[in-house]
Formats: C-alpha cells, sequence, structure tokens
C-alpha cells in the first residue's frame, strides 16, 4: 500500500478556509476585514478561491491580529463557537457522517491533511475509561499566535462533540503546554470543565470512553464511506491510532528493503524489540502477523504491476522463493477477510 508523500515537514499548509474563519470571525465582532488580511499578508485569491491552500504564517498572524483588535485575550476560545459544522467541507462532513463521536475523531485524524498539514492530531493515550488526544502545531507553536491557534482548534473539538451528537459533552480533562493565563474563567466556561493545567508537556484534550460510544445525529454509514473514499483521492490520510503508526513505518520498511526484521523497525520506532513485541500484544496482534499482513498489502499493491514475474514479486515481498510466495498468495486467496 503506497502512501502519498506528504510535505507536513517541508512545506505545511493550510486550507484557506482556516484564515476565511478567523476574517468572519473579526467581521462579527465588528473589526476591519481588508486591512486586518492586508496586515496578515493574505493574497487576496485566497478569500475565493475553491480548495486554496496558504502557508500558515498568515494564519498565526491574523490569531495576533485579532486578538490585538477585540482587545480580547480570551477570544480565540469564544471564536470556536460561532464555527459551523459544514464549514470546513469534506473534512466536517467527514466528521458527521461517522457513527459515533469516537469514529468521528478517528476520521479527523486520518484526514486531518485536508484542512492542515501544520497541525498533528493525535491519540496520546488510551486507557479502560478515558482517551487523551493531543494537538501541536508543526511550525508557529512557540509564538503567541500559535497558542491562540490551540485555544481555538481545542475548544472546536469539544464544541463540534457537543454539536455532532446533540449532548452537553464536557472534556474530563483539558491541558495546555504554554503558562497559566492571568484568569482560568474563559477556559472553565468553554470547556465545561475546572480540571485543566497549564504548563503541560502538551496540548490535550481526553473525553471519557462512554462520551465517545455516543451517536453522531448526522450518522450515515453509505455516504460516510463515499465520502473517506473520496477524500483519499484529495490527501494522504495520516495514521490515527499507534498501531496504524506501526504499520505504516512497516509498510515504508518493505517498500526499502523486502526483509525488514524486528530489531529493525524497532529502532524506527525508538523502542526495543521487547517492547515492540509487547506493544504488538496488546493490540491484539504479533510480529509474524503483521508481517504477513503488510507482505500481503505490498503483493496486492505489486501484483498488478509484476505480469507473470512471481520471482520479482517474491523478492518485493521479501520471500526467498517463488515458491513460499505462491503458497503466500493462495494462502491470503483462500482466507476470507
Amino acid at each position: 500500500m503506497d502512501v502519498k508523500a506528504q510535505p507536513d515537514q517541508a512545506d505545511p499548509r493550510d486550507s484557506a478556509a482556516i484564515p476565511r474563519f478567523l476574517l468572519s470571525v473579526a467581521a462579527a465582532a465588528g473589526a476591519d476585514q481588508r486591512q486586518l488580511s492586508r496586515q496578515a499578508g493574505l493574497p487576496g485569491w485566497a478569500l475565493t478561491a475553491d480548495r486554496a491552500t496558504v502557508k500558515p504564517d498568515h494564519a498565526l498572524r491574523l490569531w495576533e491580529l485579532l486578538e490585538q483588535a477585540l482587545g480580547d485575550p480570551y477570544y480565540a476560545l469564544r471564536a470556536a463557537s460561532m464555527h459551523e459544522l459544514g464549514e470546513m467541507d469534506v473534512f466536517d462532513y467527514l466528521f458527521m457522517t461517522s457513527p459515533t463521536l469516537g469514529e468521528g475523531l478517528l476520521v479527523s485524524i486520518r484526514h486531518l491533511p485536508l484542512l492542515t498539514t501544520n497541525g498533528l492530531l493525535r491519540v496520546e493515550a488510551e486507557a479502560d475509561d478515558e482517551t487523551t488526544y493531543s494537538y501541536s502545531l508543526l511550525q508557529g507553536q512557540e509564538g503567541r499566535g500559535g497558542e491562540l491557534a490551540l485555544h481555538t482548534a481545542v475548544a472546536a473539538w469539544c464544541m463540534r462533540a457537543r454539536a455532532a451528537t446533540g449532548r452537553q459533552i464536557a472534556p474530563a480533562h483539558v491541558a495546555f503546554a504554554h503558562q497559566a493565563p492571568k484568569s482560568s474563567r474563559a477556559f472553565t466556561e468553554t470547556f465545561g470543565t475546572r480540571d485543566i493545567d497549564f504548563g503541560a508537556p502538551l496540548t490535550t484534550f481526553t473525553f471519557r470512553n462512554r462520551d465517545l460510544g455516543s451517536p453522531l445525529k448526522g450518522a450515515d454509514p453509505v455516504l460516510s464511506r463515499i465520502l473517506r473514499r473520496h477524500a483519499g483521492t484529495l490527501a494522504a490520510p495520516r495514521p490515527a491510532t499507534w498501531l496504524d503508526h506501526f504499520q505504516q513505518v512497516l509498510d515504508t520498511a518493505l517498500r526499502q528493503d523486502s526483509g525488514p526484521a524486528l530489531p529493525d523497525i524497532a529502532r524506527r520506532l525508538a523502542v526495543s524489540s521487547r517492547t515492540l513485541q509487547r506493544r504488538l500484544a496488546e493490540h491484539g496482534t504479533s510480529w509474524r502477523s503483521e508481517l504477513d499482513s503488510a507482505r500481503q498489502r505490498r503483493a496486492e499493491a505489486s501484483f498488478p504491476h509484476c505480469g507473470s514475474g512471481l520471482n520479482r514479486l517474491a523478492r518485493q515481498i521479501g520471500y526467498s522463493s517463488p515458491r513460499s510466495a505462491r503458497r503466500a498468495l493462495d494462502r491470503w486467496v483462500s482466507t476470507p477477510e
């Protein structure tokens, strides 16, 4: 399974929908949109072009300018309540049509590049009763614009949870990496909890698993499948869980080296071989099973291009002989999914 290259590190981009949203917040507060747009250096075409992308510097600068224009250090929290589901096009509808809040968050993680490649949303920790998500920026996180962007982003995830489920869901815990503000009242009012920390290693929000199981009002299995297929053609999906990340690393290693070994993958994940095996067991799988599945994915991607060259296919999927590759192919074909 070939994964499209993502420009996250070298050239992160934002959908122009992000600065457009910020300018709508400015307009609602009576600020001058045109002046703010010029000050942020936002190209004029980005305000109207369909599916345009811009550098994240524009939005980060807009967050700072808006704070100055409105004279409100907490406006970024309140701005999240102005976002209406559907404003962010396909990205929003992927979330809305998912069966549950938890599934909606997972599909949002996978397809966040539709909205921004400067942000990274991921599952940080899973427990029996809670799941913690982290959100960070690849560029600009240290500045004031980055802090305000994180305020809006985390508040937006919590607001959309309420809007999509029709329930007053409050996170069990919220943490921000920046230092504590003069007052935390606006944070408490926005998130509906006093369990908020500042100066944390990561910016995170935690939902109770019983809330993550809440059905979404717009759940539509057929439309959800169509949108996910379509989204996959627009931007490369990201791994949503640790196991997804492991499988992506293994797939990449198999493309680069026909016979990747467990110690090699462990090094790529910055863990010991023993820890890697333990993590796989925690996810109900094993190294042998995952390597077999990765070879199957590689075979499915390679076989149409190999003609009748079973020797070549055997090398590509890490088998020492065509006979071994043929046995594996026969097993995969005969094994129901």
